[in-house]
């Protein structure tokens, strides 16, 4: 009996040295993965609450697009308290160059001060319009029967796209069809990616990816007589002809038939004609939109260019103190006409071509127009929202990469979230 207690107590300090350290060590371990679970947990609600800081930015952002994107007053917040924690965000506006840089802070605990977890998210959001992002954008059907055309940026129709032309490209972003994409014309090409949301009939030769899919996120723009309404530098209720003159160290406009001289603004300006039509020419320097409205249906016509004298729609290089066609020096120009565009070629003799450079969005239901000799070329240098019905003996549009970067004021502006990353 005596050997056989002593066999048992041999076992229980046997299972002693054994059982209490894996005890001790099971408890330990699960201590400390309860702890680090917790811990992921805390910076988890953490990043959470830092995360709808943006959220809230991007909703404010998506209800208007037009304005409250680089003032103080919009962008402030007060510390919000939650019931795991708080947040708080800090913000740095860049309308120059129409970026917006966020800090957020996300604080799980009761205590601000000394929160037991938090989490910083940066982020950048820069706004861009799709009537400077788009070289070509019409709301509903289009018919392309030319042969040998090019057209230069992104191109997005909200109907159906007929090719009937031959030798058509597209050159230097994605075609995006939001109706059928019909290809008849030989030798068509989409050097990018190609959205169509119906069905493709033809073989055009794409060199990106097709995708049978229309983003639901495209909305096609509109614009706000509101907002110019109340957002004017300069305001017209007669018809004008307005001369844009540039120099090395300033810039204005000139009404022509009066004396009147008018300089344009550095931070940009807005040029407003209620119910009249305006014709505009000369050379643009710093960011200049002008904009029509109209209650008579034979006002709110913008007209580019004169018939009895060559007069194009230039921008300011100040390299050489001469012109350009590109709104790369920081110069840019927005025709936002709401009942008709015309480019008006010199028709008297002799005739000449018309260059125009700029935003050009019609708001009517019919197309542009474009007057000139049939022995004159049109060019375009920049954007445009409708087929355009020309008398010129050819067009040539090319897109200007430029104005993304310095866009006309007063465009409606969608967020894009550039970057973001917490830590």
């Amino acid at each position: 009996m005596a050997r056989r207690r002593g066999i048992a107590l041999v076992m229980v300090n046997l299972m002693a040295v054994f059982l209490v350290p894996l005890v001790i060590y099971i408890v330990i371990t699960s201590n400390a993965h309860l702890k680090t679970s917790f811990k992921e947990k805390q910076l988890k609600m953490s990043g959470s609450l830092a995360s709808n800081v943006l959220v809230d930015f991007m909703r404010q952002f998506s209800q208007s697009y037009y304005e409250g994107h680089y003032d103080s007053d919009t962008l402030s917040r007060n510390p919000v308290f939650y019931s795991a924690g708080f947040s708080s965000v800090s913000t740095e506006a860049d309308a120059q160059n129409h970026r917006l840089y966020i800090h957020a802070a996300g604080q799980y605990g009761k205590n601000a001060a000394s929160p037991l977890a938090d989490k910083s998210l940066y982020g950048a959001v820069q706004f861009i319009s799709d009537l400077t992002d788009y070289g070509t954008l019409i709301d509903g059907a289009f018919t392309i029967s030319a042969d040998n055309v090019t057209y230069h940026g992104k191109w997005w129709i909200t109907g159906n796209l007929s090719i009937s032309g031959d030798n058509v490209t597209f050159m230097g972003g994605p075609l995006i069809v939001g109706g059928n994409l019909s290809v008849t014309g030989s030798n068509v090409r989409v050097n990018g990616d190609l959205y169509y949301n119906g069905t493709l009939t033809g073989s055009p030769v794409v060199s990106g990816t097709r995708y049978n899919f229309y983003p639901s996120d495209m909305v096609y723009p509109s614009l706000s007589d509101t907002y110019y309404r109340a957002n004017f530098n300069y305001k017209t209720t007669v018809d004008r002809t307005i001369r844009f003159n540039a120099h090395p160290s300033s810039s204005s406009f000139s009404l022509i038939g009066t004396t009147i001289t008018v300089p344009v603004t550095e931070a940009g300006m807005i040029i407003y004609g209620e119910n009249v039509n305006l014709t505009l020419y000369g050379t643009v320097r710093g960011r200049v939109t002008v904009a029509t409205s109209n209650t008579s249906g034979t006002k709110g016509k913008i007209t580019v260019g004169l018939s009895n004298q060559s007069a194009n729609l230039l921008y300011y290089d100040p390299l050489t103190g001469g012109t350009t066609t590109s709104a790369i020096y920081g110069n840019s120009l927005a025709v936002l006409a709401s009942n008709g565009i015309t480019f008006q070629g010199k028709t008297t003799s002799p005739s000449a071509n018309l260059t125009a450079c700029g935003v050009f969005f019609d708001m009517s239901a019919a197309n542009m127009t474009a007057t000139g000799n049939s022995s004159r070329q049109l060019y375009i240098f920049g954007t445009r929202n409708k087929p355009i019905s020309t008398t010129f003996g050819g067009s040539v549009f090319t897109y200007d990469t430029w104005l993304n970067s310095f866009p006309p004021p007063g465009l409606p502006e969608r967020p894009l979230l550039v970057t973001w990353h917490l830590r």
